[in-house]
C-alpha cells in the first residue's frame, strides 16, 4: 500500500496562491499520519465542543523566515489550540527521523507526548530539534508556495500581518488508484494462470489421445509377433510362412 498524499490550498486575504501536496509517512508513523489525513478530510467529525476536526479554514499563525511555517490550530486560531482526532493530544510515535532537510512535515508540540493538530513545514535542516518532534511527511509538490509564504511580513510574535488560510484541503486519490491498478494486475495474472492451466489441460488430453492411438497402432502392428532372444522378432510357428513341420528355408 503506497503512502497517502494530502493537499492544502493556501490563500492570502482570500486570494488563492497555490496548492501544496504532502506525502505522509504512514509506513513509519501510521497514527500520526492518520491524524493529519483525517484532519485534512474532516472525516473525524467534530470534537466534544462541536468544533469540526478539520483544517479547512484554519490559519498559518506562525512564520519564521528561513526556519519554518506553522499552522493547524483550528480551535483557537492563534497557536494556543488545536486537537487530535484521538481526543486532546497523543504520544510521540517515533522521534528517530531528524529534521534534516527543507520541506519536511513535522508535528508541533508543547513538549514530550503533546501532539495535537498543529504542524510545521521546515525551511532548512533543524539539528537543534533532533529527538523533540515527530517527522511524519514531506512536501512532494508546491514547496515554492511554502517558500513564498515564508517571506510574508510578520509582527513581533511571528504572526503574519496578512491573513493566511488553508482555504481547502483533503486527500488525493492516489491510494484508490493504486488499489484499482493492483486489483486489475491481480485479475490479469489470474487470467494468465487460468489460461496456462487450460492449455496444460488441453495438452494433457491431446497427449493422452496420442498415447492411446500409439498403443492401438502398436497392438495392431504386433499381431502375433513375439520376440526371440538374439533373433529379433519372429512369427510364431504355424502362422504364415511356417508350418507345423518346421521352419521354411532352414
Amino acid at each position: 500500500m503506497p503512502n497517502p498524499r494530502c493537499f492544502m490550498d493556501f490563500s492570502i486575504e482570500g486570494q488563492l496562491v497555490g496548492r501544496v501536496i504532502f506525502e505522509l509517512f504512514a509506513d513509519v508513523v501510521p497514527r500520526t499520519a492518520e491524524n493529519f489525513r483525517a484532519l485534512c478530510t474532516g472525516s473525524a467529525g467534530v470534537n466534544t465542543a462541536g468544533v469540526p476536526l478539520y483544517y479547512k479554514g484554519s490559519l498559518l499563525h506562525r512564520i519564521i523566515a528561513g526556519f519554518m511555517v506553522q499552522g493547524g490550530d483550528f480551535t483557537l486560531r492563534n497557536g494556543k489550540g488545536g486537537e487530535s482526532i484521538y481526543g486532546g493530544t497523543f504520544e510521540d510515535e517515533d522521534l528517530k527521523r531528524e529534521i534534516d532537510a527543507e520541506g519536511l512535515l513535522v508535528m508541533a508540540n508543547r513538549g514530550k507526548n503533546t501532539n495535537g493538530s498543529q504542524f510545521f513545514v521546515s525551511l532548512r535542516p533543524c539539528p537543534h530539534l533532533a529527538g523533540k518532534h515527530v517527522v511524519f511527511g514531506r512536501v512532494v509538490k508546491g514547496y515554492d508556495i511554502i517558500e513564498g509564504l515564508s517571506k510574508l511580513p510578520t509582527n513581533e510574535k511571528d504572526f503574519p500581518v496578512q491573513l493566511v488560510t488553508i482555504s481547502n484541503c483533503g486527500e488525493l486519490e492516489l491510494r484508490k488508484t493504486e488499489e484499482i491498478e493492483k486489483k486489475a494486475e491481480e485479475q490479469r495474472l489470474a487470467m494468465i494462470e487460468e489460461q496456462k492451466k487450460r492449455r496444460e489441460e488441453e495438452e494433457r488430453k491431446r497427449e493422452e489421445e496420442r498415447t492411446k492411438k500409439r498403443n492401438e497402432w502398436r497392438e495392431k502392428e504386433s499381431g502375433g509377433t513375439v520376440k526371440y532372444k538374439g533373433r529379433g522378432n519372429m512369427k510364431a510357428p504355424g502362422v504364415g510362412g511356417y508350418n507345423s513341420g518346421g521352419m521354411r528355408g532352414w
